[in-house]
């Protein structure tokens, strides 16, 4: 059944270059500093040189490792606004002792 609906379910090269420029904004607008970008990259490159899908078209790859690297750089931006202040405190009270 899986198989089936795969292979109904197909996409232009159109498409994806839409989905791709979509992605590729979004990461443009949530980086709000080039040390965000920069720090984001590394993260996400370890994580994925680690978790080794590399059988995508190259296309595809830069698409989902942008996507991580937005929900990273989302991320630092919570912690920069104090988003995340109370559960820092909880998950690392030492750092609250400082």
């Amino acid at each position: 059944m899986t198989s089936r609906i795969l292979a109904v379910m197909s996409y232009s090269e159109y498409d994806v270059d839409q989905w791709s420029e979509a992605i590729a904004n979004l990461h443009a607008n949530t980086e709000h500093d080039p040390g965000d970008g920069r720090q984001a990259y590394e993260a996400i490159a370890n994580v994925w040189s680690a978790y080794g899908y590399q059988d995508a078209p190259t296309e595809v790859i830069k698409m989902l490792v942008n996507a991580c690297e937005i929900g990273y750089m989302a991320a630092l931006n919570d912690l920069r606004d104090g988003a995340l202040d109370a559960q820092i405190q909880m998950w690392r009270p030492d750092l609250a002792e400082q």
